[in-house]
C-alpha cells in the first residue's frame, strides 16, 4: 500500500481589525502546538483587510497520511496549550473550515 501525504487546510475568517491579533496568536501559540504534535507547516496566507469583508487566514499543514493525522490530532487536542489557544482564537474568528487535500491522482506538470 502506498502512503500519500495529506494536506490539512485550515481557513479562519476574522474581522479586518483582528487580522494581526489572529496572526500573532497563530505564530505564538497555535503553530507551535501543531508542530509539537507532529504536523509540518506548509504555509500561512492571508487575504487583504482592505476588501471590506472578513479577512481569510489560511494555514496549510502536512502529515504523512490520514492515519498519521488522526494520531497527530489526538496529540494536539490533548495538549492543554491547544485548549488555551482555541479559547483565545474563538474570540477572534467569525467562522472557518478545515479541509483535507491529497495529491492529485495524476501528474500536473506545466
Amino acid at each position: 500500500m502506498e502512503f500519500k501525504p495529506i494536506y490539512i487546510v485550515d481557513t479562519l475568517a476574522v474581522k479586518p481589525a483582528h487580522q494581526m491579533a489572529m496572526l500573532s496568536l497563530l505564530k505564538e501559540e497555535g503553530i507551535p502546538v501543531m508542530q509539537d504534535a507532529g504536523l509540518e507547516l506548509v504555509g500561512c496566507y492571508s487575504t487583504s483587510p482592505d476588501l471590506d469583508e472578513d479577512v481569510l487566514i489560511q494555514v496549510t499543514w502536512k502529515a504523512p497520511d490520514h492515519s498519521a493525522f488522526n494520531l497527530i490530532r489526538k496529540a494536539f487536542v490533548t495538549d492543554p496549550r491547544w485548549w488555551s489557544y482555541s479559547a483565545k482564537a474563538s474570540q477572534l474568528w467569525t467562522g472557518g473550515t478545515r479541509r483535507f487535500f491529497y495529491p492529485a491522482p495524476m501528474p500536473m506538470s506545466v
